[in-house]
This record gives C-alpha cells, sequence and structure tokens, in this order.
C-alpha cells in the first residue's frame, strides 16, 4: 500500500535533497496486533500504517534512517527513551565523528531525541513530522533570540508538550 501518494514523493524528495543538513534517525515504538480472534488489551489500530509511512518516507533520502522497537516482543525497549504509548516516533539528529565519516551508516554519538510524536503523523501531521524533520537536522527552532535567550535561562527542569490537530 502507498501512504505517500507517489505525485508527492518527489516534492518531498526534492525538499529533504535541498534542506537536510545532518542525518536524522526516526526511532519508532511500535506493538505487534494480537491475533484478529483474540485482541488484546493494548493493540495499536495504526502501528503498522504508521510503520509503512516512516518506511517510505525513510525511501526518499540517504540521510534519513529509521529504527524500530516493537514493544510486543521486547517491553524494555522504550524504558530509556520513557516510550510506553505506542506509535511514538522520535526524531533525532545524529552526529558523525570524523573517525566515522567513511561508515555507511551515521554513529549515533551525542545523538539525543529531539521531538516526540505519539499518534500516526498522517493526514496534516505529516507537513509537521517533515518540518520537524528538517529542524532537527540543522539543529534549528525557528524561535526568536529572546525566546532562546529567556528559555536557556530556565534552570529546572520542563516538561512540554505541543498537541497538533486538525481541528
Amino acid at each position: 500500500m502507498t501512504i505517500i501518494a507517489d505525485k508527492d514523493r518527489a516534492t518531498v524528495r526534492d525538499l529533504l535533497a535541498r534542506e537536510l543538513v545532518h542525518d536524522v534517525e526516526l526511532v519508532f515504538f511500535t506493538r505487534s496486533r494480537s491475533s484478529p480472534l483474540v485482541p488484546g488489551p493494548r493493540d495499536c489500530v495504526t502501528c503498522d500504517e504508521t510503520r509503512e509511512l516512516l518506511e517510505q518516507l525513510t525511501e526518499l533520502s540517504d540521510q534519513l534512517y529509521l529504527t524500530t522497537h516493537d514493544l510486543a516482543s521486547d517491553p524494555d525497549a522504550g524504558t530509556s527513551y520513557n516510550v510506553a504509548d505506542v506509535p511514538t516516533v522520535l526524531l533525532r539528529r545524529l552526529e558523525v565523528p570524523e573517525s566515522a565519516a567513511s561508515d555507511s551508516a551515521p554513529a549515533q554519538h551525542g545523538a539525543v531525541p529531539n521531538i516526540r510524536f505519539l499518534g500516526q503523523p498522517a493526514g496534516y501531521e505529516f507537513s509537521t513530522l517533515v518540518a520537524d524533520i528538517l529542524d532537527v537536522s540543522k539543529a534549528e527552532t525557528g524561535l526568536a533570540p529572546a525566546t532562546l535567550e529567556a528559555v536557556r535561562s530556565v534552570d529546572t527542569p520542563v516538561h512540554i508538550q505541543v498537541f497538533v490537530t486538525p481541528t
């Protein structure tokens, strides 16, 4: 099944080729579905479609990498990222040390999760996902210098959540 329409693939491919600066890893947390005869209490209705969307997206650029963790087969996989709900996608910029620059895949040294999506990033949310991938790649936020200065002055841990919905 095609999640990203054929007519949109070239546009997204060109945008990624033009705008990506550093490699970005999409860390996807999923949960396999239970048997159709015995549904589980924590089935993920949109995980398969989300995986397919992410696979198609990463096929559009050699600077995007997809890592998948199935919480059904490995419940502890999300512990280090504090992930319990699925589907969850973490975006993180990958730093490539000069000594590893010749390797085919980037090293993960210095890579930390920057943005977390809960739910399927499809429809209107797909453009947000692509924009966030570009921002993570460039290490840019789009915030005004005064706002960045105010954020840097915060000296206590803060948990910020942004909810995206077409309505």
